[in-house]
């Protein structure tokens, strides 16, 4: 089964069967082996196999579902973290440039190979190299315990997750990790108790007491907001187009493609990349860009270390926009040390609901009802 097609029978399998519990389930993890009350899209939404505006679409117009309010706000915490990035990438470059971190390098090794003397942290890090995934709640309490139990600096676990998860997407990752320390929401950090460890693990983890060190964290330096990703659109500039593997949305794109002389499609290697994958999810990413290529005759997956070569004698070239992260780090390098034109291209629906992104969820929760009827009527327009 193609992932686009396992992707599509587990939202379909979701929709119909479990979304009514999912406020009332959705924080309780019941183990890797058990029945989950989540969809467990998020590999694919993090790679656009099945894109956050497509369960939107479904939700509204195909499934109609009554009781999908608590969900739809979770798909959109989601499309916030994206925008927040976007209007902050100074964010991610603080975070993949910071250097100085102390720390103690033995605990932190104890720490990744799950030998701490914390039996459920033990838990949670074999888990998550074993099936490159954890429960939602699961990641609070791994980040909470690695940032104020173990006193290890929230990078490097952020940087751990990115290694193993199939979904490790740079904002909901990154920014995930900052709010549990408090960074996200200034001073309101994420600490639980042993009575929600073991309520939502299902008894699984039964412990007397949580024991947590007093540490505050603190922005080193000022954000600013920045609106150059709102020059864009989805307008073709160039014969030639670049995209890369965390954007494989073949409704939207199966008409824009074959425009072109020639598509490339990139996949980093781990000598490309600031943060290392593990063997897994290179390999996970290296399979979804495989079954995306052969839906095209005129897309080809490209070495990056080819790309000199291969646009020597071309000036301008069209990018599918990646997003704040990895791909986008290693194109504008390769732009500013060949001096090329990348002429970003960016769906409407992520322009429009990125500009309510500038403040909190709760001002971009006031915008969602406008944002869904903006991706009702660009799918019906589009016919996806």
């Amino acid at each position: 089964m193609s992932f686009l097609l396992r992707a599509q029978s587990i939202w379909d399998n979701f929709a119909k069967c479990k979304i009514n519990d999912y406020a009332r389930l959705r924080n309780f993890d019941f183990g890797p082996n058990n029945e989950s009350s989540v969809s467990k899209l998020s590999p694919f939404i993090t790679h656009r196999i099945l894109s956050e505006y497509d369960l939107i679409n479904d939700i509204k117009s195909k499934y109609k579902i009554k009781n999908s309010t608590k969900f739809v706000e979770e798909i959109f915490w989601r499309v916030y973290w994206k925008g927040w990035m976007e209007n902050r990438p100074k964010v991610w470059e603080n975070f993949i440039s910071e250097k100085n971190l102390n720390f103690d390098y033995e605990l932190y090794k104890k720490a990744i190979n799950g030998n701490t003397e914390i039996d459920f942290f033990n838990s949670w890090v074999l888990e998550l190299k074993q099936h490159n995934y954890l429960h939602n709640h699961t990641r609070m309490w791994f980040a909470s315990t690695w940032i104020f139990n173990l006193g290890l600096p929230w990078q490097l676990g952020a940087k751990f997750f990115f290694k193993y998860l199939f979904d490790g997407d740079a904002a909901s990752n990154l920014l995930s990790w900052r709010w549990v320390g408090g960074l996200q929401t200034k001073g309101k950090q994420y600490l639980f108790s042993s009575s929600n460890l073991r309520k939502f693990s299902n008894n699984r983890f039964n412990v007397e007491k949580i024991i947590n060190k007093q540490i505050y964290l603190e922005e080193s330096t000022q954000i600013p907001l920045e609106d150059g990703i709102y020059n864009n659109n989805m307008e073709p500039k160039s014969d030639d187009l670049i995209m890369f593997e965390n954007d494989l949305h073949l409704a939207s794109l199966q008409n824009l493609l074959p425009s072109y002389k020639k598509v490339f499609i990139i996949l980093l290697k781990n000598d490309q990349r600031q943060i290392k994958l593990s063997e897994s999810v290179l390999k996970f990413k290296q399979d979804l860009v495989s079954e995306f290529e052969e839906q095209f005759d005129n897309v080809k997956q490209i070495d990056p270390s080819s790309l000199e070569i291969t646009f020597k004698n071309t000036n301008g070239i069209d990018l599918i926009y990646p997003g704040v992260g990895e791909n986008y780090d290693f194109i504008t390098e390769f732009k500013k040390l060949h001096n090329k034109k990348i002429f970003n291209l960016v769906r409407d629906e992520d322009l429009f609901a990125w500009k309510f992104a500038k403040k909190g969820f709760f001002k971009f929760k006031e915008n969602i009802p406008r944002i869904n009827q903006r991706v009702l009527e660009n799918y019906s327009k589009n016919n996806f």
